[in-house]
């Protein structure tokens, strides 16, 4: 049976009884049809009753694309697009924007409040300038709108009508997690080699959030790739921007590879039987879900392959500390006076940009404030996390195979892959293996290569680099380096590495110390 789209769904009745201030979310996935309500349905209802409409948009790809749909179909007298950060750069500024002439303030990808809070500090102030605009009717849309309509509603105590059509994941043919950076390459390679026996259907998109990662993995295979990053990336230099242009006009690639970062992870659309395969390298949620939904689906058999980067129980608990660090401050701000978070904290900056100062009269008395956006985000990311250490081992691929519906709702069985299961306990065997041992240049050796880090695609060897990797992947051990002044005798010689630096392996579950 045919899903409904929205413009069925949100009819020129309902659009008549909206009155000014109402919020109106609409969720629904890729392909249901949210902007082509807005450039059509609205679009006629506003131009008959001689309204204007307010396009807000939170990535420039977007914008360009959005903006040439408009031109070519005539529609800019009534339709206005601007970015969410244009505003929020006006209002960090103490400008304003006039709102007056607008009938309709439509939010696209309104996500963006909360899922960009995780680096970007000034969503809040595009969101309370929007919500305190009470002559207009203000539209928010998005595929992943459950956080920010669980906030409106619960955290700014405003009522919202809700239109939703159920989103389903039966697009995806074959959901598969990978261990390695590593794993990319070889995705590439394979894909590579199906092309040069004729097949067709082997193009892929790769979703890699840092831009650094993502541009050495171009430049590997730069006669079979695309490349897009952030203008603001120093990696931005290296974008052929008219084909990107190109790209966003015809919803297509030529390349048999796109690999960008999360610049593109709304908004866009690339419409090509070919591309069956999604690579995402993305730790967060709602992006990740965002990413997938840039290929549109031509028909029912129209499926994709999903490959995504896995995150093990180690790495969850780093995330997890990291998150609490970063609320640290707000946390006990939010529970004590200004005058107690002083004496807490004695001229120590907030580098998690979710405490912050403000004048709050026109004496320019300043205070601290918590930004309520940053601050929801991180517990809501706790509170995932949380869910994910439930599921036991591998419980964020248990968690995203729940999420997709590759978890069978009777017997509880996940039906989803996993690249080298055994690779983490292996390591943590070795590392357990070596605790207390005196690990000299051979051994120091041995073991950057059997943790297998890399950085621009060269291993990482120093004891900084590796202990740096093991606190932010959650991996509970850390290494000491001594320096060997021993002048023992072994077998009539004098000890050979007298003066010599050792590491030692301690775990910090169970710290160890120094054998011999």
């Amino acid at each position: 049976m045919r899903s409904k789209n929205i413009s069925e769904i949100v009819t020129y009745e309902k659009i008549r009884k909206w009155s000014k201030g109402d919020i109106i979310t609409i969720t629904a996935g890729t392909g249901m049809g949210k902007s082509y309500f807005i450039k059509n349905k609205l679009y006629a209802f506003a131009e008959k009753n001689k309204k204007r409409i307010l396009m807000l948009i939170h990535r420039t790809n977007c914008v360009d694309q959005f903006n040439n749909e408009i031109i070519t179909a005539k529609k800019a007298d009534i339709i206005d697009i601007k970015t969410y950060q244009y505003l929020e750069s006006l209002y960090k500024n103490n400008r304003k924007f006039d709102f007056s002439k607008y009938e309709y303030i439509v939010c696209d990808e309104f996500h963006y409040f909360m899922s960009d809070a995780r680096f970007n500090k000034t969503t809040d102030i595009s969101l309370e300038v929007l919500l305190n605009q009470m002559d207009v009717v203000k539209i928010f849309m998005s595929a992943t709108s459950d956080a920010m309509k669980t906030y409106i509603r619960e955290r700014k105590g405003m009522t919202t009508i809700d239109y939703e059509i159920p989103i389903s994941y039966n697009f995806i043919q074959k959901l598969k997690f990978f261990m390695k950076d590593e794993t990319m390459e070889k995705f590439m390679e394979e894909a590579i080699e199906r092309a040069k026996e004729g097949k067709q259907d082997n193009k892929g998109i790769f979703f890699i959030q840092s831009a650094e990662k993502a541009y050495n993995l171009y430049k590997k295979y730069e006669k079979n790739c695309l490349f897009c990053c952030g203008k603001s990336d120093k990696h931005y230099k290296y974008v052929n921007s008219d084909k990107i242009k190109n790209m966003l006009k015809s919803e297509r690639f030529e390349e048999q590879f796109l690999i960008t970062t999360t610049c593109l992870d709304a908004g866009v659309n690339i419409k090509d039987e070919n591309v069956k395969h999604i690579v995402i390298d993305n730790k967060d949620l709602y992006s990740l879900i965002q990413c997938m939904g840039r290929k549109r689906l031509e028909n029912d058999r129209d499926k994709i392959y999903v490959y995504i980067k896995a995150i093990n129980n180690k790495q969850i608990g780093g995330m997890e500390t990291q998150i609490k660090n970063k609320i640290k401050m707000a946390d006990f701000l939010m529970e004590h006076t200004v005058k107690e978070f002083i004496e807490k904290f004695p001229r120590e900056y907030d580098h998690s940009n979710i405490v912050y100062t403000d004048t709050v009269d026109e004496e320019d008395k300043g205070t601290f404030k918590v930004n309520d956006l940053m601050y929801v985000k991180c517990n809501r990311d706790l509170c995932d996390i949380e869910f994910m250490k439930m599921r036991g081992r591998f419980g964020y691929c248990k968690y995203l195979a729940h999420e997709f519906g590759f978890q069978d709702e009777e017997t509880g069985e996940y039906h989803y892959s996993v690249e080298d299961e055994e690779y983490d306990d292996k390591l943590e065997v070795y590392l357990n293996s070596i605790i207390g041992l005196k690990l000299y240049k051979k051994e120091q050796n041995e073991l950057a290569i059997i943790s297998n880090i890399k950085r621009n695609g060269k291993l990482m060897k120093s004891l900084n680099s590796i202990n740096s990797c093991f606190d932010e992947e959650g991996i509970k051990y850390h290494i000491i380096d001594y320096t060997d002044w021993k002048r023992t005798l072994e077998n009539g010689i004098k000890n050979i590495y007298y003066g010599k630096k050792y590491w030692v392996v301690n775990s910090l579950n169970n710290v160890c110390q120094e054998k011999g």
